[in-house]
């Protein structure tokens, strides 16, 4: 791994044992337990769903028809990579591109619209974390002891939601981070840099594709706001989905902001931990919302990333 990887992912690991160390793990752990295996069931195939209305984004920008099966797949194995695997988001991103490849698409075309796809999803985070400014500021002005939280915590939120949509803005634009990009990845190809450009200006040229896959990434943001209610609801907590959508797009703008972590490690837990007090849960109820997330994603990731290796080992044996 590159230096700065390391050093991100030990800063993630120190910020997750300094969040570790402040809370009775008893009590974290016995939140957890309240789900039972039923509960946990139902939070996996809450994940899922979520997943697969986030995948729908892809759909509008691919070249050519993809079975919606290859499609989920591709978006679950970039999810799972970055989120158990010491690799940065765009590691996740050139893995998913690897899912279309592997099914028959050309290495360029499948590069392009994965590129596409992350830049339409940026935006529609960036929007999702808007929408949880405006669910907290509805909920946290009406209570009189949470009404000081308001300031601080939602300008930075705001910020971190005007600069993902900035960043997508400039890419649809025309940035030159593409073209480093496509630089890197065929490296020593220039006819596939050359398809890799055309492609990804033409996926930027057609709007309308654009914004229903906007659409379709902030239906998915949603989803996991939903997501967040369900784990909630199956802890035995009363909670409002609009609430849940408040805390979850908060926590996403902070992922978001904090990228360069592999897998968000110590800022998720340290996100849950210090937003759930703030809508009115207990600190220890955020953490082991943190670490069923964390139990989801390995549960998920684990049986993907094995399937992709044994793919993976078929096609070298053949070739």
């Amino acid at each position: 791994m590159k230096v700065r990887l390391v050093l991100a992912l030990l800063l993630g690991l120190a910020v997750l044992l300094a969040v570790l160390s402040q809370f009775d793990l008893g009590a974290v752990t016995a939140a957890m337990a309240r789900t039972g295996w039923g509960g946990f069931a139902l939070i996996v195939l809450a994940g899922l769903a979520a997943e697969v209305v986030l995948a729908l984004g892809l759909v509008p920008l691919l070249p050519q028809p993809v079975p919606l099966g290859v499609i989920v797949a591709s978006r679950q194995l970039r999810d799972s990579s970055s989120d158990v695997l010491p690799i940065t988001q765009l590691g996740g991103v050139a893995l998913a591109a690897r899912a279309l490849v592997l099914w028959g698409m050309a290495a360029p075309q499948a590069s392009a619209a994965v590129i596409a796809d992350l830049t339409a999803e940026t935006f529609a985070q960036g929007l999702y974390v808007l929408l949880g400014v405006l669910a907290s500021l509805s909920l946290l002005t009406a209570d009189a002891t949470l009404s000081p939280y308001v300031g601080a915590m939602l300008g930075g939120a705001l910020f971190l939601a005007l600069g993902s949509i900035g960043f997508a803005l400039v890419q649809i634009g025309g940035s030159r981070w593409a073209g480093r990009l496509s630089a890197r990845l065929f490296a020593g190809r220039q006819n596939h840099v050359h398809a890799f450009h055309e492609t990804i200006a033409q996926l930027y040229r057609r709007r309308g594709r654009l914004a229903l896959s906007i659409l379709l990434q902030l239906a998915g943001w949603v989803a996991s706001g939903l997501w967040l209610w369900v784990v909630l609801s199956a802890m035995g907590l009363g909670h409002s989905l609009w609430r849940a959508i408040a805390i979850q797009a908060l926590l996403e703008g902070l992922r978001s902001a904090t990228v360069f972590i592999p897998a968000a490690i110590g800022v998720q837990e340290a996100g849950y931990a210090m937003l759930a007090p703030v809508f009115g849960l207990p600190a220890e109820i955020g953490l082991a919302v943190s670490l069923l997330r964390r139990a989801r994603d390995l549960v998920v990731a684990v049986p993907v990333l094995l399937v992709w290796q044994l793919i993976e080992s078929r096609r070298a044996v053949k070739g």
